[in-house]
């Protein structure tokens, strides 16, 4: 049987959306080599690239900050991958 102490903690992002981002859902594609680690500006349509690349066993959180600041929890934030386990997008739908 497995503790709690034993889980992973989410990886965290942190995405910024432009000022007049009237999208409702975010695409980020991961593992992208020389996308700026830190924090991801996506664009009008919610795009937007990170060099985080989560493992089968990690789920994602992400801090939204630009026109309002809140938190999307794991459960709220889907990681595609591909047949083998290899993250190749994280999405997510934002809060109306």
């Amino acid at each position: 049987m497995l503790s709690c102490a034993s889980s992973s903690h989410p990886d965290q992002l942190i995405v910024r959306i432009p000022e007049h981002f009237a999208g409702t859902s975010l695409h980020i594609d991961t593992c992208v080599r020389g996308a700026p680690a830190g924090e991801v500006k996506v664009d009008e349509q919610g795009m937007g690239k990170t060099p985080l690349c989560p493992t089968s066993d990690h789920t994602v959180e992400i801090e939204v900050v630009g026109g309002g600041h809140y938190k999307l929890a794991a459960p709220d934030v889907q990681i595609r991958r591909t047949g083998d386990g290899i993250a190749t997008s994280i999405e997510a739908q934002l809060p109306h």
